[in-house]
């Protein structure tokens, strides 16, 4: 898998704070992340199967076992509720920086797989704003 872009990180950065992410409470933070993986499950499940949705965000969470050992358990990435009790194992910073890296990691795997359009498309179902926040960044 090729690194997120700027643009995929500042994305799903933007994701979790949308969702209630304050950059200093774990069960905020936790929560927003459960919030994100489900409504990126019922955007991108129609289009990809729950099988395939979940596929692509578990492999997320395999390439970044390295880098934050939350996700050596990959069933931390199997549903919203195990990835929010995953994070709340954590301290809040280090929390911030796995769900980011595993939302960016996931935007890059479904943009390879579906595109970057369709994947904006599938995404504005339950962010319908997150046309001007692409662009937002793009200009920056």
């Amino acid at each position: 898998m090729s690194a997120p872009s700027a643009n995929q990180v500042a994305l799903a950065r933007r994701l979790l704070a949308v969702e209630g992410a304050d950059g200093g409470a774990l069960e905020a933070c936790a929560a927003a992340a459960e919030q994100v993986y489900a409504k990126l499950d019922g955007q991108l499940s129609p289009l990809l199967g729950s099988l395939g949705f979940r596929a692509l965000l578990v492999r997320s969470a395999k390439l970044l076992q390295h880098q934050h050992p939350v996700f050596a358990d990959l069933a931390v990435a199997q549903s919203a509720a195990k990835l929010r009790a995953g994070l709340r194992a954590l301290e809040p910073a280090t929390a911030q920086q796995a769900a980011e890296a595993l939302f960016a990691g996931f935007f890059v795997l479904i943009a390879t797989f579906i595109g970057e359009r369709l994947t904006t498309q599938s995404l504005r179902g339950a962010w319908p704003e997150v046309d001007q926040w692409l662009v937002t960044e793009r200009e920056k």
